[in-house]
């Protein structure tokens, strides 16, 4: 399957042929679809193949949440040499905005003065969070992926696709799998999530989550979470029990992602209180859920602040206030309807 937009990658791959010593970032939502998208581009060098991976390649990719000065002198040591075969040498920087300040300040001595035969492609979720000297020597292209995509996912699962949904617009990587699977094949009550509390502190305390099926399974259970918040009246103690998933090795990460399923729900519950049958749903499966609640005063404020640190270049804040603040913000932003969620009401 063409997983990268035709017209796009066509585009791109005719600007970088015509330039030498060029630079793009390609800007988007998903890290995963950047990336797939970037190795495409690579690929549409006609005279590419697979042992030029070895020779005339290199990946650059967060270590340990960051990309250290180390990686930039690995990039110097590729530059010295001209390509074994071709024309060009390629160099991806994945997630750029995560590098450190030191790394970021070397990298752009080799933005400002790149090699002829150098093509250099960085992706980003974060582009105002790169330097402006580093913005100002690349050119900037907005990927996203495609609807026709997610359309697909839809008709090829029909109902079951509520169970999946909301995790393959947020990880390509799942929608890709989900794509490629053959239906039958699918073990549905892999991806269920236990119900009580403490369950769903286990689930979410596991590491190394890499399969499909698995960060499906952990993407519920925090959607489960913030359920179980919101039905609370006691937030302060139930929160109390659940910190320390947000102490620790993993917690921001374990953060990030909660503040990521957090906005989504808050975008639903305005869209369900102006149009309970919008397609623009994304928690399929929380949906008859959902439609029991409308925005309260603080919900633009609450998504904003989401979108805010989803944006946000490293992990200095504490996440354990960072996961309280998101949790926070859907426990005081869905008010329940009067009617109970009777639309027709």
């Amino acid at each position: 399957m063409e997983w990268f937009n035709g017209v796009v990658s066509d585009r791109l791959a005719r600007f970088l042929a015509r330039n030498s010593g060029i630079s793009v970032t390609l800007v988007g939502r998903d890290s995963e679809y950047l990336k797939t998208s970037a190795l495409s581009l690579v690929e549409s060098d006609p005279k590419w193949n697979r042992k030029r991976y070895i020779e005339d390649f290199l990946l650059i990719e967060p270590e340990k949440g960051n990309i250290g000065i180390d990686r930039v002198r690995d990039i110097e040591e590729m530059m010295l040499h001209k390509p074994s075969g071709g024309k060009r040498k390629y160099l991806l920087v994945h997630q750029c905005e995560k590098m450190t300040d030191e790394s970021a300040n070397a990298f752009l001595k080799i933005l400002e003065e790149p090699p002829c035969f150098a093509t250099l492609i960085m992706t980003t979720t974060s582009w105002q969070s790169l330097l402006p000297t580093v913005r100002s020597r690349t050119v900037s292209v907005v990927v996203d992926v495609p609807e026709e995509l997610i359309g697909k996912l839809r008709d090829k699962y029909g109902n079951s696709v509520s169970r999946i949904y909301a995790c393959a617009r947020q990880n390509f990587s799942v929608l890709r799998f989900f794509l490629d699977q053959e239906v039958e094949s699918i073990d549905w009550g892999s991806m269920e999530v236990p119900s009580d509390l403490n369950g769903l502190v286990s689930v979410l305390s596991e590491s190394e989550v890499n399969e499909p099926i698995d960060i499906v399974r952990r993407r519920r259970a925090f959607a489960a979470l913030c359920r179980s918040i919101v039905e609370s009246d006691k937030f302060f103690t139930t929160f109390r029990e659940i910190s320390p998933l947000f102490i620790g090795q993993g917690s921001f990460e374990r953060s990030r992602e909660l503040v990521e399923v957090a906005r989504s729900i808050l975008r639903d519950v305005v869209i369900l209180s102006a149009d309970t049958s919008s397609n623009s749903v994304v928690n399929l499966d929380l949906i008859e859920w959902l439609v029991s609640f409308v925005p309260g005063k603080e919900i633009l404020a609450d998504f904003a602040w989401c979108d805010r640190f989803l944006r946000q270049r490293t992990s200095s804040q504490n996440s354990n206030l960072v996961s309280f603040r998101a949790l926070y913000s859907v426990s005081r932003s869905l008010v329940r309807r009067e009617n109970g969620g009777n639309s027709d009401a």
